[in-house]
């Protein structure tokens, strides 16, 4: 990636590319930039993003089984 900006990071923040934003990110504070406190606030949203599609799956497992049983109880 050859253009590293927070004006680049925070458009894919804005666009939900949690982990390109973080990468600019990290590289800015390598080099010395003053973004240590953004960084940390992308890296809580991509954790509480990641617990939301875990969630979300779980809860799309448990539909899943649900319906089976109901099927089931039918056919009985």
């Amino acid at each position: 990636m050859a253009i590293r900006t927070p004006t680049l990071a925070e458009i894919y923040a804005r666009q939900g590319h949690l982990p390109e934003a973080i990468a600019i990110y990290e590289h800015l504070v390598s080099d010395g930039g003053d973004h240590g406190a953004r960084l940390e606030v992308l890296r809580r949203m991509a954790a509480e993003a990641a617990a939301a599609a875990v969630h979300e799956a779980r809860v799309d497992r448990l539909k899943t089984l649900l319906a089976r049983v109901q099927t089931r109880r039918r056919a009985r």
